[in-house]
């Protein structure tokens, strides 16, 4: 009975963010952090110790939030949660106007060519993920894509970003706009080409100068099926700035997200190529799973199988 009371009360939470709703769940001590609804709530995302929550964001009809499973000091999952009211009645336009240059000089910015092609959401990691040691991840960059972004035949589908990024949010915030490629200051573009120590990066992961506005270089695994002629559906890239690993992605298409309740549990994880070492010691992921959670009514993207490093 418990348990049942646990999970109505999540997916309550998750429908319509009431911090109030809380008040029927477990409660610690750590829960004033501001960014924790629920500090720890026990198996909410696989059989394991506890998770906790991040600040729940508005997307589409409900709401999309992170999670960090923990088992003592080590990371068992971290993940965004997307209600099955997120993926409902999503934006269709292509920019939600966040990121434009006015590349002509006419005045005027066009949103179908000199705006960032996503609707983005900040989403807060939960307290105590940031205060593990050694955990390199510090906010998520969720972006929304209803047409698709380059290149075209690639990755032309509507998708989500789930961006988990290393470098602080303060340095991602001051990658300029600009007439370069991705709407990003030439400057800029010259950081953040830069290439990455082949130590540091995966054989298969290369620069096709993927940039963009307030976000990096992305760095895709050019074995993946989406570059050799089969529709996309999901996979992993690496991003960079200033010849620096700054954030971890897994690309879901919305087909993939929305098809996850009756997909095969045994095909939820794919594995995470590595590089030979990592530039900044501490957790990182062998694996990024997309599954669905019935009890809570929600998707997931995650990262999992974290080992430790330096």
């Amino acid at each position: 009975m418990a348990s049942r009371l646990l999970r109505a009360g999540l997916r309550l939470a998750l429908a319509i963010g009431a911090v109030a709703s809380a008040a029927a769940l477990p409660v610690t001590p750590a829960a004033a952090a501001p960014a924790d609804l629920v500090p720890c709530v026990p198996g909410l995302v696989r059989q394991g110790p506890c998770s906790a929550l991040g600040r729940p964001e508005r997307l589409g009809d409900g709401l999309v939030r992170t999670y960090a499973q923990l088992d003592g000091g080590r990371p068992l999952a971290v993940g965004v949660l997307y209600a099955d009211a997120a993926l409902r009645d999503l934006p269709t336009a292509m920019t939600d106007g966040h990121h434009c240059y006015d590349v002509d000089g006419d005045g005027h910015t066009d949103p179908a060519t000199e705006c960032a092609a996503s609707h983005e959401r900040v989403l807060a990691l939960p307290r105590a993920l940031l205060d593990l040691p050694g955990m390199p991840l510090r906010w998520v960059l969720l972006n929304w894509n209803p047409m698709g972004h380059p290149p075209a035949g690639v990755y032309d589908r509507p998708h989500f970003d789930t961006h988990f990024y290393l470098q602080p949010k303060a340095e991602r915030d001051a990658i300029r706009p600009g007439p370069c490629r991705g709407l990003i200051d030439c400057a800029d573009f010259a950081t953040a080409t830069r290439p990455v120590p082949p130590e540091y990066l995966p054989a298969d992961h290369q620069n096709r100068n993927l940039t963009e506005v307030a976000m990096g270089n992305h760095l895709p695994d050019l074995t993946s099926a989406e570059w050799h002629g089969a529709s996309f559906t999901r996979t992993f890239l690496y991003g960079s700035y200033d010849a620096r690993i700054s954030f971890l992605e897994p690309m879901v298409s919305l087909k993939t997200l929305r098809e996850a309740r009756t997909a095969d549990p045994a095909a939820a994880c794919a594995p995470v190529k590595q590089p030979k070492a990592w530039q900044q010691p501490g957790w990182y992921p062998r694996s990024y799973c997309v599954r669905y959670r019935p009890e809570l009514r929600a998707a997931t993207v995650s990262l999992e199988d974290f080992a430790r490093h330096g």
